[in-house]
């Protein structure tokens, strides 16, 4: 089997076994960077265009950072299936953005024919506001060890119009790209495609605030998928219902003093029930 058919193969199982959404939109390269570090957005199925703000920015819609005002750090770590590990931190400043993440399967199969798949990856970004709209741009690294080695890197844009109760966003993945080689000399090419979407925020009283919110992605590679969801919070408390496409999600947030704890589920009639938990620190 080529490396990069390996390599697809196995980050998809991972992707699917840690509840990353879609089997079709994480396929290909570049699907460790769909985990993402925020509970909250698989809460809300995964839409992230026009609804990123945060310490996760960088990793759901880089041009956000344009009105990111305080310093913040998120965190997300997802152990399962007794081997299958995922982490990423975040942080995030007025402008910029970073991130990392990895993804360790432990070991698959028998002892003397099995195998470990590990993945790593960087992330930075950088968003500017130009009146009423925000511009970003995002580099990402990756990089496989093992069962194969191999590196490579895209380059994307986003952009962001916030009219209060009202915002659009789009993520252009790999307008530029470096593909993956492996060290056999295989080459991969990274997945380009165009992510838009909407968010409607209203706040009828002082403590309480709705958001609805939805993507459409695969505008540039078919087929389209639509995902979306609903959020309240009532004071420190909120609560999320979505839909990623295959299956229904659901999450549970709570803020005190900077400090935002999320927990996320998503349900699915071939993997059961998948929990996601992210801490976020604003200073």
């Amino acid at each position: 089997m080529s490396a990069s058919r390996a390599c697809g193969i196995v980050g998809l199982l991972l992707c699917l076994s840690l509840g990353a959404g879609r089997a079709g939109a994480e396929e290909g390269v570049g699907a460790l960077f769909r985990l993402g570090v925020s509970a909250r957005s698989l809460g809300l199925g995964g839409a992230t265009a026009a609804l990123s703000d945060g310490a996760a920015a960088s990793t759901l819609n880089p041009a956000a950072l344009g009105w990111v005002r305080e310093m913040g750090v998120a965190s997300l770590y997802v152990d399962q299936f007794g081997g299958v590990s995922y982490g990423a931190l975040a942080f995030s400043a007025p402008y910029v953005g970073m991130a990392a993440a990895f993804v360790d399967s432990g070991w698959i199969g028998p002892d003397v024919s099995g195998f470990r798949f590990t993945e790593q990856c960087l992330v930075g970004a950088v968003g500017v506001p130009i009146g009423p709209v925000s511009v970003g741009a995002r580099w990402r690294f990756l990089r496989t060890a093992t069962p194969f080695s191999g590196h490579g890197w895209a380059l994307d844009a986003a952009l962001l119009l916030d009219l209060e109760a009202v915002r659009v966003g789009a993520v252009w993945d790999a307008v530029a790209s470096s593909p993956m080689t492996y060290d056999e000399g295989e080459t991969e090419a990274w997945d380009s495609d165009l992510r838009v979407g909407a968010a409607v925020t209203l706040s009828p009283f002082e403590s309480l605030t709705w958001t609805v919110t939805a993507d459409v992605s695969g505008i540039l590679v078919a087929p389209l998928r639509v995902v979306g969801g609903v959020e309240a919070w009532v004071g420190a408390l909120a609560a999320r219902l979505g839909w990623d496409g295959q299956g229904p999600t659901f999450g549970l947030s709570v803020r005190v003093s900077g400090i935002e704890l999320d927990w996320s589920c998503s349900a699915r009639s071939d993997l059961g029930m998948s929990h996601r938990v992210s801490l976020e620190v604003l200073f």
